[in-house]
């Protein structure tokens, strides 16, 4: 490990349970990611992979770019608290009503207060 690398203590680390580690990943992750996202738009974080033993998250994300909307692929580095992006592709807008509320980056934008009245 290189002195350029944060990392929590060993202690601290193996006194987690598996749960309280993703918890931390996921919230860490998810600060990073709102930083790059526009708060005028709404994104969806579809799904998330964890890498535990490495302190690794991957998301995939839905949002808005210029006129049309994309799933990016994200890859979280807790050790060193850095955000990669990693590529996206196009996503139809006809699937976005069918991407669920409550995993909406941004619950306060006018989008979500729909998807609930509709619901």
């Amino acid at each position: 490990m290189g002195f350029w690398k944060r990392r929590v203590s060993m202690e601290e680390q193996e006194s987690m349970t598996p749960e309280a580690r993703r918890q931390r990943l996921w919230e860490r992750a998810i600060r990073r990611l709102q930083a790059t996202l526009p708060s005028d738009s709404p994104s969806w974080v579809l799904n998330e992979t964890f890498d535990l033993q490495n302190d690794v998250m991957w998301l995939d994300v839905v949002m808005r770019v210029g006129p049309r909307w994309v799933k990016r692929r994200y890859r979280y580095d807790g050790e060193v608290d850095v955000l990669y992006f990693s590529g996206e592709v196009p996503f139809p807008e006809t699937a976005l009503d069918q991407l669920p509320a409550e995993r909406m980056i941004w619950p306060s934008h006018p989008l979500s207060r729909l998807s609930t009245l509709a619901a």
